[in-house]
């Protein structure tokens, strides 16, 4: 990504709350050369610099989504590399992290060598991405996971939608990713994949479809342990999309003993939807992991204000309305997953607006090794402004991204991105998307 000739910017009497440096105060922000070069209080516009008034307004580090799919390679795109990060910046995300299951899914140096390619040409935003962990994600030969290391990209491995089914291949996998320091992003939740295969070495008793999450991550936890001499220090694992209170409790007991590289993400529809959720003509929602009881959202809810949860991503899953009529797992939440937390955690007190920028770029910053994540000065102008009063009706015909499976249609929320700003150049403000490109 190359940023030139940018116009220095001076972003005017907001409040701005960083969990990283610990700032929680109203003052200015200058930004110099797509970094931030000052931050203080009354700070005078020199001549060449636009002034922004963020009166009223917050301002944090840009929200990083450590969980959405991009899908650009499908023969029927339900997204592009432009749609999915315009959709991002529109919701007020910096950083995204695509998932490997594109088709051909990214297994190779030379496949994620054609999504950078694309994402030069065509991102609004900074994207990653995660490698599968096996060939042709068919679980069944481990990728290369030290040609996978060396591209710029890759910042963990999953294998997306799917657990490894078998624990020897899975084992290997834990001692692989020690070896050359890759995080991995495990899906633990069954699949039709998994699901179609024998249980052959599962490594624990399988329980009926759509309810063996515990046990893939208890096993996996088990497995990087083991590879860890008895703890996960050789292993940084991160659970995504959990959805069991059973799976919080199996987490928050291993975090308990000590093992600090454990992990996990949670997403605004497992917090606040569950299986008697209906979307607008009446029908159940399909996304996997499944949407689960009341009981399990309360559980998630109350692992996020105690801390066990780390991170809330959107797993932002594009499909075409016959793709979803077919029985298509996966909802979108890029332009909504912030309107949803404000409106669901912050409004209600359950958590302070710095927790929820902590989950949403503070922590993804530092699970993965990315840069942002902060505002500290000499840091990447990677900049979000929200504005907590703003009251708007969720309208999927309205959004950037291509697809319209959203959960959260019609919902009324409060609290929007304004502003988004990377690498020192605002590519949305109030609602308007600004060119394609970096």
């Amino acid at each position: 990504m190359t940023l030139i000739n940018l116009q220095p910017l001076l972003l005017k009497n907001g409040h701005v709350i960083d969990p990283a440096t610990g700032l929680d105060s109203v003052t200015d922000i200058l930004v110099k050369g797509g970094r931030i070069s000052l931050i203080a209080p009354d700070l005078t516009p020199e001549e060449g610099e636009e002034v922004i008034n963020v009166g009223g307004k917050y301002v944090v580090p840009g929200l990083i989504d450590c969980h959405v799919h991009l899908r650009d390679f499908e023969e029927c795109q339900r997204e592009t590399i432009a749609s999915g990060t315009r959709a991002a910046v529109t919701g007020g995300f910096t950083t995204v992290i695509c998932e490997p299951n594109t088709k051909p899914p990214l297994d190779s140096p030379e496949r994620l060598e054609a999504l950078r390619e694309k994402v030069e040409r065509e991102a609004l935003c900074r994207v990653y991405a995660k490698a599968s962990m096996t060939r042709g994600r068919e679980g069944e030969v481990l990728t290369d996971f030290k040609a996978l290391k060396g591209h710029p990209l890759v910042v963990a491995l999953s294998e997306d939608g799917n657990p490894i089914v078998e624990e020897q291949l899975m084992r290997e996998a834990c001692r692989r990713a020690a070896k050359h320091q890759l995080p991995l992003s495990l899906h633990c939740e069954d699949s039709g994949f998994s699901l179609a295969r024998k249980p052959k070495g599962l490594g624990f008793q399988p329980r009926e479809p759509f309810h063996n999450e515990p046990g893939f991550i208890a096993r996996d936890l088990r497995l990087a342990q083991e590879i860890g001499g008895g703890s996960t220090a050789g292993v940084k694992v991160h659970v995504s999309h959990v959805s069991l209170a059973e799976s919080i409790q199996i987490i928050e007991e291993a975090k308990k003993d000590g093992k600090g590289r454990i992990t996990c993400e949670v997403t605004p529809h497992h917090l606040f939807l569950d299986e008697t959720s209906r979307g607008p003509h009446g029908l159940p929602f399909t996304v996997n992991p499944p949407l689960r009881k009341k009981e399990d959202c309360t559980a998630l809810q109350r692992a996020i204000k105690d801390g066990t949860i780390d991170a809330i991503a959107s797993d932002h899953a594009p499909h075409r309305e016959e793709d979803k009529r077919a029985g298509a797992p996966g909802l979108i939440g890029l332009e909504t997953t912030l309107g949803v937390v404000l409106t669901g955690l912050i409004h209600p007190g359950l958590i302070s607006l710095k927790e929820a920028v902590r989950l949403m770029s503070t922590n993804p910053a530092r699970i993965f090794g990315l840069g942002g994540g902060s505002l500290a000065v000499g840091g990447p102008a990677d900049i979000t402004v929200i504005d907590m009063e703003r009251e708007w009706i969720v309208e999927g015909k309205r959004f950037q991204s291509l697809a319209r499976n959203c959960p959260f249609e019609g919902w009324r929320l409060k609290g929007q991105a304004v502003l988004t700003m990377v690498g020192g150049r605002v590519v949305m403000r109030e609602g308007v998307v600004k060119g394609y490109g970096l």
